[in-house]
């Protein structure tokens, strides 16, 4: 079973890639950071006296943005390309949080199940349509994505690995970091604060890097509450 994940395309069990139209892509992440930001919509009324009536008006959710600076002309076409590919704001896929990354401290691995320890377990969820599912855990070459399963608060998160996507083996978890992942869409004209900056003179295509630079930032939403 395949899923969209941002940058990369449709990603599959085994590989570290992703695809799009044929296309194969790698995962990059933001050359300058990641940051998100939780937004509560709250109502409040003022009275007399500064006597305050506050409400919930709805579910908080995640505003996530990457920053990049000066990437690739091939880099900044993979993105433009799977934008285009979830028609902007249209559809729905799966970004990393890269701001929230943590050191997996212990592992273990049984057929199909893996667990792994971590110190704050707070945006990770075993309830589907809820917090963050899915947990990506990187050593930087190589990926791997798991489904959550069960989460014990601040020790182990356990994950079905049925339907595992990447590359990096339970043997070459030692360093590897993990993050949450979560399903959004792109806020609209995604690509709009692109910038063109500096002109690299080489050959222009999939793999090579000439073209313009591009500067700028993408943001997502969450699309459940978080």
């Amino acid at each position: 079973m395949s899923i969209n994940l941002y940058p990369i395309g449709k990603c599959a069990s085994k590989v570290s890639y992703g695809v799009l139209d044929s296309i194969q892509y790698n995962m990059f992440e933001p050359n300058v950071q990641c940051h998100s930001n939780t937004v509560h919509t709250i109502l409040t009324t003022t009275f007399q006296d500064q006597v305050m009536l506050t409400r919930k008006k709805a579910a908080p959710y995640l505003i996530l943005s990457y920053e990049y600076d000066n990437i690739l002309n091939r880099e900044y076409n993979q993105i433009e390309h799977f934008v285009y590919s979830m028609e902007d704001a249209l559809t729905s896929f799966h970004a990393v949080d890269f701001s929230k990354g943590q050191e997996i401290t212990v592992s273990a691995s049984l057929t199909n199940k893996w667990r792994v320890s971590l110190d704050n377990t707070r945006v990770y969820s075993h309830v589907t349509n809820e917090k963050s599912n899915k947990i990506f855990m990187w050593s930087g070459a190589k990926w791997k994505m798991g489904d959550i399963t069960h989460v014990t608060t601040n020790a182990t998160i356990a994950l079905d690995m049925t339907y595992h996507r990447g590359s990096l083996r339970y043997s070459e978890l030692s360093g590897a970091l993990a993050y949450p992942v979560y399903e959004v869409r792109f806020s609209q004209n995604a690509l709009s604060g692109f910038k063109s900056t500096i002109y690299v003179e080489e050959d222009m295509s999939v793999t090579s890097d000439g073209g313009y630079m591009r500067s700028g930032v993408v943001s997502f939403i969450t699309k459940y509450k978080v």
